[in-house]
């Protein structure tokens, strides 16, 4: 029943995600420093790469524990005995210092803060970990979901390719499992609630769930699985309206994207100039582009550039 995403030929051409329209939506001319740099005049490749590449403290936080719940998941497929929770914390922390030892962070390149506090990370973590591990999710997933274990599809390769009424589109989950007449689809929180952007997220997976598996809407549940501060789910109850009204969406901002094309089946960008930024204190400082708006942010400190 649930093998794998199909495979799509590739193509050049753009595809819709959340996070690429978020983007979009908030400054056009990060969205263009993030997926076209290599149009990008007067900055060599290597620096668009390096400024492409910046973390941050709270995206790093949500990657550790993405991974280890990802290799918690796929131990349990294979032995569903309980876990020793001194060595989920040990293996937590170890992949915590290899994460955080080898990437650079927007907090410490753009002198927001001299150093990374590892020992706030670390508890951190082992606050979302504790909150998991004493979860009725954590429950249900030894006591129901584990009978189904062979069709678990978790962090499935690639990027969750879809398509959306004709129209590519990325929708790639942490967690999918049936249990009894229900498909589930868990996704992991590890930042702060925000339920606009989380239900919309909730509904692409189910779309991409449905159509790429064939699965009927009625029977899909997905849920966000926040782990901090505190643990708290979100679910929705997807139906044939929710599913028709996402999918007119995603079409629509789909075609305000591909209007920034000079060509569409290429996905050459127009001109940089026509990516206009949307300067704000609050966005500039968590901009991995900064720099390139604001030449003198580094050697001036936090605040150039970003009076209000």
């Amino acid at each position: 029943m649930l093998l794998q995403y199909e495979k799509y030929p590739f193509t050049p051409q753009l595809g819709w995600s959340l996070s690429r329209y978020e983007m979009f939506d908030k400054c056009k001319r990060m969205y263009y420093y993030s997926y076209y740099g290599k149009y990008v005049v007067g900055v060599p490749p290597y620096k668009m790469k390096m400024l492409r590449d910046l973390t941050s403290v709270p995206l790093e936080i949500g990657n550790v524990v993405h991974d280890v719940l990802e290799a918690f998941l796929r131990r349990l497929q294979k032995d569903d005995s309980n876990i020793d929770e001194a060595r989920f914390g040990e293996y937590a922390m170890a992949k915590a210092r290899e994460y955080f030892s080898r990437k650079t962070f927007i907090e410490t390149y753009y002198r927001q803060s001299e150093t990374i506090c590892m020992e706030t990370v670390e508890k951190r973590i082992k606050t979302c970990l504790d909150n998991f591990c004493a979860s009725p999710v954590y429950t249900w997933l030894f006591m129901n979901a584990i009978r189904t274990k062979e069709n678990w599809m978790i962090e499935p390769d690639g990027y969750g390719e879809t398509r959306i009424r004709g129209v590519k589109a990325y929708c790639k989950m942490d967690f999918l499992f049936p249990v009894d007449d229900c498909v589930y689809i868990l996704d992991w929180k590890t930042g702060k609630k925000d339920e606009y952007k989380h239900r919309a997220q909730l509904i692409g997976y189910a779309t991409a769930a449905s159509v790429n598996f064939n699965i009927p809407v009625s029977v899909i549940v997905p849920k966000i699985v926040y782990l901090y501060p505190a643990f708290e789910e979100m679910e929705l109850r997807f139906d044939q309206s929710l599913f028709d009204e996402f999918s007119e969406r995603v079409v629509r901002q789909y075609h305000e994207m591909l209007s920034y094309c000079a060509s569409v089946p290429e996905n050459i960008p127009r001109p940089a100039a026509d990516f206009k930024p949307s300067p704000s204190p609050a966005l500039c400082r968590t901009c991995n582009y900064q720099e390139l708006c604001f030449p003198d942010i580094k050697k001036a400190g936090t605040d150039a550039g970003f009076d209000e």
